[in-house]
């Protein structure tokens, strides 16, 4: 296939070639009626629908081959060619209107076209039959779309950033191939990949080319100052005689060709333009340039790498360390900063070493100006029965959506009814082997939850608060809010940069890092929409997209933003089978298993992180490897009564992400590493289930509950429902024998009640495999391994906050504090009130107390607001200040006041108008002057008496 780009030839190639005159084909789309193709005719010319110029209009229709036959060129003479196009899509673009040129009904409709769909022009004129010049238009009105063109073996793209304003620019909505060649008389146009959007084909323009050089290529087109093999200059003509080869600056290359081909090898000092020219045929001179470019050769590490990235503790193993550089005054090796004796011939060399620990070796050159670049690699000193940790992640599953019981009430548990409609047996066998956790945090959405997994931080400090869109429009940019109150500039890039994520911890420290599944760290121009670069060693599925387009294989798991990738294997059929196997969350596991499998098979530990994109919606796609056709007994529903609807689907992609679950467990067993494999099981945020807070359909039960009943609230909400989480944590296989289930002997079957959060992994996993939090990487998370030593007398500091400053479907700028039993809530709409605010779809209604407390011991429901009971106002008032100084220990961003669309100040936490908490005779507003809830220079502790001193007249 040959790749060419042909930006800005246009212009100066018509001309030299005299295509005015030449014999043209135009063919354009059009999908309105007759009327249409009138209104063409009576608009004024363009600059491509010229004056006297025929075109040939087809009319297509989506999944249908529409032909024209007996296609006229430009000068309105009948040819024996005809047009067929196949295309999956038709759209028009909105644009021609009264008043607008021909060019703007062209460039108005379009056929969409991708994989075996296509374009094709057949039984070319002689004046066509060995090459044709091809000019596509293409123009979708989207704001983001690379379209890419593949025309009888030679490629090139247009991409699409808008709507068609009445000019043509090469790479934007024309494309242009020069000398493509024509097979038995015909020219196959075809568009993107099956799994991409579609290629849009506006219109076609085909011109017979006159005499002149086809090719002219370098290969390599830059090389090195010393570079000892040069580059090739190749090229082909076309009814061409001799060719001549010179430089810019007029020197001359020996040059011969034969059958209109030719190369030679040139070895450039400096950069430089390389002209040919062949006289052709019909009299005329062909020109064509190209340029060489010269780089100078810096100072450089070409390699330095290790044969082994671990060793055997006590086992004297040696590794060999080999390196390669290019104008290297010196070089120098160090072994965690201590300097070992190395010798280098021509920049080259090796050297032997044996680490008693895991050791940093660094490879320093210094170049003749002094200046130097450093290389460096970890080799671990790890032993063979070192534990691998397994992260089981499911993508918006709720607290009940499981047949494991989380709710307790007076100490026991409590089967609620989604419980017993749930059937989970792979998460009831991990809760026997382990310990469940009833009080488990996430985040309020999945970007911000992945995020703290990943670095260990709250939202509030990584900035990540709200989910990542594909394609970030503006870094940073405000966005989501209301006519008064906006989002601050969050972190819409995704994970920064400066982050130290925990797979790069245990990829430095000698772990294989794979990641299968549902990444969501940033948008696709990031550099972290590929998880490879959070450190791990492989990437699969993962990418910039939140959800599915679709869990089908047949499907190709759909195609645009969403898509999926890296599954290319389980496209498959519609066969039963085939479905099963091949539906998203399975191959997912399949995929997973194979990558366990090479580094069990490479004696390598692993951290395993299986990310699944169920339960996300959609949910209208059911799991065929989950059972859910009848209602189960213990429901209010009849048992056996067929279930039908988004909640069937929903409970089959819950019963495929446990098959999931029992499937990795099983498999761990099978390959002897499960008895050292630490397995931890959450969800990303809270459930989002396909049941609403008032269902009014057919099952008596549903209208009495949530998604995550008891909990109030779904995904996004600033109730329980929004960030509570399901979390299971024991050992693949129980085995008291085994040395790192004898330091961790998790209590099988056992439950916790404590708080515990996403972002307490980081650090536990880390200790739990003796290694450290990185130096200058703060974490909010605690170290909760104490836990999993059976250690009844440690207990996590038993509070957590949440920020949330943003609009959402659910819920709207908001931040909460729980500490022990009780939460307290702060809505920063109701503090701002604005009179153009309304009521419905989770708003709170204007002027409402901004405060909400609850005591969710005995109201787990939160529907017992307690913030204005006098009881508690010293509680209210405390708690309050307490989430204020942890948002700003934080360093939190608050939502941005506007008006008028612009920023006119900063929507910081009020405290309520509460008397003197303290007792010390003196307000909390008098003390708190401004009612920041923070002791400011001049103010005393409303919490502390002895902080106030009257003054004595």
């Amino acid at each position: 296939m040959r790749k060419l780009n042909w930006c800005g030839w246009v212009p100066a190639v018509l001309a030299a070639c005299s295509l005015a005159h030449a014999e043209e084909i135009g063919i354009g789309v059009l999908n309105g009626t007759a009327a249409t193709e009138a209104a063409f005719r009576q608009a004024e010319p363009g600059t491509l629908a010229e004056e006297g110029k025929t075109w040939n209009f087809i009319k297509p229709a989506a999944n249908a081959a529409t032909t024209v036959s007996t296609l006229k060129t430009a000068a309105g003479v009948s040819t024996e060619a005809s047009c067929a196009i196949n295309p999956g899509y038709c759209a028009s673009n909105g644009i021609f209107a009264s008043g607008r040129n021909r060019d703007y009904l062209l460039m108005d409709s379009w056929a969409g076209i991708r994989g075996t769909e296509n374009v094709v022009i057949s039984r070319l004129p002689d004046s066509m039959a060995e090459y044709c010049h091809v000019e596509i238009y293409g123009d979708c009105n989207d704001s983001d779309r690379d379209m890419l063109y593949t025309v009888n073996g030679l490629t090139g793209t247009i991409q699409d950033r808008g709507t068609f304003s009445g000019a043509f620019q090469e790479g934007v909505n024309r494309l242009t191939l020069k000398y493509v060649p024509v097979t038995g008389g015909t020219i196959t146009i075809t568009g993107n990949g099956a799994s991409q959007t579609r290629s849009a084909i506006n219109a076609v323009r085909l011109t017979a080319p006159s005499p002149g050089i086809v090719t002219f290529t370098a290969t390599p087109s830059e090389i090195m100052e010393d570079s000892t093999s040069g580059a090739v200059l190749s090229w082909k003509t076309w009814k061409c005689g001799a060719v001549t080869l010179s430089t810019r600056d007029g020197r001359d290359i020996p040059a011969t060709t034969e059958d209109g081909t030719g190369s030679v090898t040139v070895k450039p000092d400096a950069t430089t333009t390389y002209i040919l020219s062949a006289a052709c045929e019909d009299g005329t001179v062909s020109k064509e340039e190209v340029t060489v470019t010269v780089r100078k050769q810096e100072p450089e590490i070409l390699l330095f790498e290790s044969d082994k990235k671990r060793v055997a503790p006590g086992s004297d193993e040696k590794a060999t360390l080999t390196w390669s550089t290019v104008k290297a005054e010196s070089l120098a090796l160090t072994a965690n900063g201590a300097e070992i004796p190395i010798t280098s011939t021509a920049g080259a060399g090796s050297v032997q070493v044996s680490p008693a620990e895991t050791t940093q070796y660094t490879l320093t050159l210094t170049a003749a100006d002094g200046t130097e670049k450093s290389k460096s690699l970890i080799i671990s000193v790890l032993a063979e029965n070192t534990p691998n940790v397994l992260v089981f992640l499911v993508d918006d599953m709720g607290w009940q959506d499981t047949s494991v019981p989380f709710y307790y009430k007076d100490g026991q548990p409590v089967v609620t009814e989604l419980n017993a409609f749930y059937k989970t047996p792979s998460m009831e066998r991990l809760a026997a082997q382990g310990m469940k956790f009833t009080n488990a945090y996430s985040c309020p959405l999945c970007s911000p939850g992945r995020t703290s997994l990943m670095t260990g931080k709250t939202s509030a400090r990584h900035r990540v608060t709200n989910w990542t869109a594909v394609n970030a429009p503006t870094l940073n940019e405000y966005s989501g809010g209301l006519p008064h109150i906006r989002a601050p500039q969050w972190n819409m890039a995704g994970m920064s940069q400066q982050e130290i994520p925990l797979p790069r911890v245990l990829k430095d420290a000698g772990y294989r890092t794979i990641t299968v599944g549902k990444a969501h760290f940033a948008p696709s121009n990031q550099l972290y929409s590929n998880p490879a670069n959070l450190g791990f060693d492989v990437n699969i599925a993962g990418c910039s997209a939140g959800q599915p387009a679709s869990y089908r294989g047949e499907d190709q798991f759909g195609s645009g933003n969403t898509h999926v990738p890296d599954l290319e294997e389980y496209y498959g059929t519609t066969a039963a089978e085939d479905r099963k196997r091949n539906f998203l969350t399975n191959a997912l596991t399949l995929e997973m298993k194979k990558q366990i499998k090479a580094a069990v098979d490479e004696n390598a530990p692993f951290f395993a992180y299986m990310t699944h994109y169920a339960v996300h919606q959609r949910h209208d796609q059911p799991d065929p490897n989950g059972d859910y056709d009848t209602y189960p007994s213990g429901t209010s529903f009849e048992p056996g009564v067929s279930i039908g609807g988004n909640l069937r689907n929903f409970g089959t992609l819950i019963g495929g992400m446990d098959k999931s679950l029992g499937d990795l467990m099983d498999y761990l067993k099978e390959l002897g590493v499960a008895n050292r494999t630490l397995v931890i099981f959450m969800s990303d945020n809270g459930g989002d289930a396909p049941i609403q807070q008032s269902y009014s359909g057919d099952i008596p039960w549903l209208e009495k509950i949530s998604a995550v009943a008891p909990l109030r609230g779904r995904k996004g909400s600033r109730y329980e429902g929004g960030t509570r989480i399901p979390m299971i944590v024991g050992w693949a296989e129980v085995d008291s024998s085994s040395p790192i289930q004898q330091e961790y002997p998790i209590p099988q079957n056992s439950v916790n009640h404590d708080i515990v959060a996403i972002w307490d992994i980081y650090p536990t996993i880390l200790n739990m495999l003796k290694l450290k939090v990185p130096v200058g990487h703060q974490v909010d998370g605690e170290d909760i391994s104490p836990y999993f030593r059976g250690d009844s007398s440690f207990h996590r500091t038993q509070k957590i906050f949440q920020h949330f400053p943003h609009h959402h479907s659910y819920a709207n700028f908001y931040s909460t504090c729980r500490k022990g039993d009780w939460k307290v809530i702060y809505n920063y709409m109701d503090q701002y009130a604005h009179t153009d605010l309304y009521s419905g779809n989770g708003y709170r209604t204007a002027g409402r107390f901004p405060w909400q407390l609850f005591n969710l011991k005995d109201d787990i429901g939160e529907s017992n607001d307690l913030a204005q009971d006098p009881a508690q106002q010293e509680r209210l008032m405390r708690m309050a200040r307490s989430l204020i100084r942890e948002l700003r220990q934080a360093d939190a961003q608050y939502p941005v006041l506007t008006r008028n669309g612009q920023a006119v100040g900063t929507a910081y936490i009020r405290m309520p108008d509460f008397p003197d908490v303290d007792s010390d005779g003196v307000p909390d507003l008098v003390e708190d002057a401004n009612g920041n809830g923070v002791i400011d220079p001049g103010e005393t502790d409303p919490d502390d008496a002895s902080s106030f001193v009257p003054i004595r007249q």
